[in-house]
């Protein structure tokens, strides 16, 4: 995978390590079955890149931009598991906090239940050059030299807790109110790698973009970095409900169609 993202990370993880596997026709019974919980609301996207693995886990992926309910309950109806985040798409932070604390409220009850885990992960850190002409630097698009959209240059973040969406993130989940959701550390691990981003963006082949692209946000595909952060998703499942056996998982409530 090109960009550093979950979705496109495990599955290739799982090729490399030989571990994927053709989906089994339960999994494409469970996909159909589960279909209309997405398909409901305003986007109306069902989950992509479907991965089975030896083991039998199986992984989805529903590209989210901002808190939609109708996606929560999509996604706490279709699986035991639930990773999520939203932040970026956020400039105003009120409003973040206001739908944090909506959602977290129904992942909480979700979290609770024997052999279900909700964790929500951190905001990676952004490089974007910074437009302060002290080199005070957050790294966030909104705080950007508008000049490297055309002459892309990712820096350097001199980080004094002034990530606004971790900071809200990390207000919510300190408020004691949702015990059973847990946080998923990304932030620091992101931080220090300003030049592995894709970068210059500009010319694609599609057009997109074709002379304004700069992305200080996705980035470059790397085994040892996503390791890491696999390593930490594992250590944090340890710690929560799903690593005892549940009474009755989603594909089983599935099966006798009580989903």
């Amino acid at each position: 995978g090109r960009y550093g993202e979950m979705r496109g990370e495990v599955p290739c993880l799982a090729a490399k390590e030989s571990l994927k596997v053709p989906h089994s026709a339960s999994h494409e019974s469970f996909l159909l079955a589960t279909k209309p919980l997405w398909k409901r609301g305003k986007r109306k996207k069902p989950p992509k890149l479907p991965v089975e693995v030896a083991s039998g886990m199986r992984m989805m992926y529903a590209r989210v931009t901002t808190m939609q309910p109708d996606e929560v309950e999509a996604a706490i109806g279709s699986a035991d598991v639930v990773l999520l985040n939203w932040g970026l798409h956020y400039q105003e932070m009120d409003g973040y906090r206001t739908d944090l604390h909506h959602s977290m409220a129904r992942l909480e009850a979700f979290a609770a239940e024997p052999g279900r885990a909700a964790l929500f992960q951190e905001t990676g850190a952004q490089h974007f050059k910074s437009s302060d002409r002290r080199g005070y630097a957050t790294g966030e698009w909104e705080q950007r030299d508008k000049s490297s959209d055309k002459l892309c240059s990712c820096q350097r973040t001199e980080d004094f807790n002034v990530n606004t969406r971790n900071r809200v993130l990390h207000e919510v989940l300190g408020s004691g109110s949702y015990p059973h959701v847990r946080l998923l550390p990304f932030y620091n691990l992101t931080l220090p790698r300003w030049r592995w981003h894709f970068g210059n963006c500009t010319h694609r082949p599609n057009g997109w973009n074709y002379d304004t692209c700069c992305d200080c946000t996705h980035f470059c595909f790397s085994p040892a970095m996503w390791g890491a952060h696999l390593h930490s998703l594992l250590a944090v499942l340890r710690r929560t409900a799903v690593a005892e056996k549940p009474a009755e998982t989603v594909r089983e409530r599935v099966a006798r169609g009580a989903a």
